[in-house]
C-alpha cells in the first residue's frame, strides 16, 4: 500500500500530461475569487501564456468559457460568467490575439450544487 501510495504523484503526472497531449484542443483554466470578476496577477500570467501560445500556433479560433457558482438569482449568474468571459476575452486581445478568432461563452450553473471552485472559471481553449 506504501509503494502505490508513493507513486501516486508520479502517476498523476503522466496522467495529466497525457490529458494534454491527447487533445486537439489546449486549455488554460483562469480562476477567480467568489462572486468577483477581477483577474487576479496568477490569472493574468495564465492569460499571457494562453495567448503567447495562441499567437505560436496560429491558432484558427480562441473559446473563453465563462463559468459562475450558483447563487440565489440565476440571471445574476449567468451576467457574471459573461462578464468574466468578457474580461479574459479583452486581456487576450491586449496580448496580441486577434479579436476575430476569440469566441466567447458563458456556462451559468444549473443548481446550487454547481457551486464549486470550477465554477468560478474561465476556460480558454486554443484550437490550433
Amino acid at each position: 500500500m506504501r509503494a502505490y501510495l508513493r507513486q501516486m504523484p508520479f502517476v498523476a503526472v503522466l496522467g495529466l500530461a497525457a490529458c494534454q497531449s491527447g487533445s486537439d484542443r489546449d486549455r488554460y483554466p483562469v480562476f477567480f475569487a467568489p462572486r468577483s470578476v477581477k483577474l487576479s496577477s496568477t490569472a493574468d500570467a495564465v492569460i499571457a501564456r494562453a495567448a503567447s501560445d495562441a499567437i505560436k500556433e496560429h491558432a484558427r479560433k480562441v473559446a473563453v468559457i465563462g463559468h459562475a457558482e450558483a447563487g440565489r438569482n440565476l440571471s445574476a449568474d449567468e451576467l457574471l460568467a459573461m462578464k468574466r468571459a468578457a474580461n479574459v476575452a479583452e486581456a487576450l486581445a491586449r496580448q496580441g490575439v486577434d479579436g476575430r478568432i476569440i469566441q466567447q461563452k458563458s456556462r451559468a450553473p444549473r443548481n446550487a450544487k454547481d457551486a464549486v471552485v470550477a465554477s468560478r472559471t474561465v476556460t480558454i481553449e486554443i484550437d490550433p
